[in-house]
């Protein structure tokens, strides 16, 4: 039998334990998306619009950027049922970036943020926002679906 030295199989364990923490925790969909790619199919985002209005200023998340990056949205333009501010209505075509980066940009920088200043309930791991339909939080939450589905 060949001898490995100490260092070696240190190395070796150190791999192994390395790659299968990723191959459970991808099982698990526990995985944070900024840190491993999660490339299983996700189920769709029950977002709670109502909450996210009571605490931000709409134009956190709707924009309209000019040459200077400055957000110059029209603050009139956002009203219920107005289809030209969903996101999907700028995020689908080939000028900007599709849907599914623009919401994990946005809505995970955002609780990524919050969850560093201390926020302990914001949900930063793919099935903390990933969930069946038949578990959003209540009847008047968004259903964001990637862009696959």
């Amino acid at each position: 039998m060949k001898y490995f030295p100490a260092k070696t199989k240190i190395c070796f364990i150190l791999a192994f334990l390395f790659f299968a923490g990723i191959g459970i925790l991808s099982l698990m969909g526990a995985c944070p998306i900024d840190k491993i790619e999660c490339s299983k199919k996700r189920e769709p985002v029950g977002f709670p619009h109502e909450m996210h209005m009571e605490s931000y200023d709409c134009e956190v998340c709707h924009h309209v950027y000019d040459e200077n990056k400055n957000n110059v949205i029209d603050t009139t333009e956002l009203y219920e049922d107005n289809p030209d501010i969903m996101c999907s209505s700028c995020h689908a075509s080939d000028n900007t970036i599709n849907t599914q980066e623009a919401f994990h940009r946005k809505c995970l920088g955002c609780h990524n943020e919050e969850a560093t200043m201390g926020q302990a309930a914001i949900p930063t791991m793919c099935n903390d926002c990933h969930r069946p339909e038949s578990e959003v939080l209540n009847e008047y939450d968004m259903i964001i679906r990637g862009q696959n589905d």
